[in-house]
């Protein structure tokens, strides 16, 4: 008897461990008719906070969650079929050689010497509020928050942005966000009409 109460005192604990996951995600697009072919997506912002807790326990973020999430991101927009999507390498090396900060993409002439370089209609820019992996007591769990927005390189019209929170037991960071970014952009082509 004592076996099977302290089984279900564990599976209880379990299962409501599990039910503070959130999920949530949103899309807005602009009524612009312009016409986006190829598209660069640049490093994500992150700004590594220090610390961090959740009623959970500790997070802990890696330092290039900025540089991950541009990928997970670049890999399901290729996926989706909406755009060209050039190479994140060629980008990275790029703004090296060019010298141009990210977070100063849209200063001076830092966005002509890109499109002229990688002949591209938009670049995808976001930021990452939160990237993380968190481990409780009794439970272990990830958390994701990005944003991202097509912003056309000609006009600097903002064509659509989306954004996306989980935070979620028993489940990494990365497969969060893998999971965070298709449903994003899922929603995106539906509201786009793909």
């Amino acid at each position: 008897m004592k076996k099977s109460t302290l089984l279900i005192i564990l599976l209880m604990t379990l299962y409501a461990c599990t039910t503070f996951d959130t999920k949530g995600h949103n899309v807005s697009v602009s009524d612009s008719d312009r016409q986006i072919k190829r598209v660069a997506v640049v490093d994500f912002d992150f700004a590594r906070p220090e610390r961090g807790k959740t009623d959970r326990g500790r997070i802990v973020r890696p330092m290039n969650a900025g540089s991950v999430m541009a990928d997970i991101f670049a890999e399901h927009l290729l996926q989706s079929g909406l755009y060209d999507v050039v190479e994140r390498k060629k980008i990275v090396r790029l703004l090296r050689d060019f010298e141009i900060d990210p977070g100063d993409l849209f200063a001076g002439d830092s966005v002509k010497k890109l499109q002229g370089s990688l002949n591209v209609d938009g670049l995808i820019v976001g930021v990452v509020t939160e990237f993380g992996d968190w481990r409780g007591t009794l439970n272990w769990g990830g958390v994701v928050g990005f944003s991202a927005r097509l912003v056309e390189v000609e006009s600097g019209s903002l064509i659509w942005a989306t954004s996306a929170n989980r935070d979620m037991a028993m489940t990494n960071s990365s497969m969060i966000a893998h999971e965070a970014s298709q449903d994003a952009l899922k929603d995106l082509l539906a509201r786009l009409g793909k």
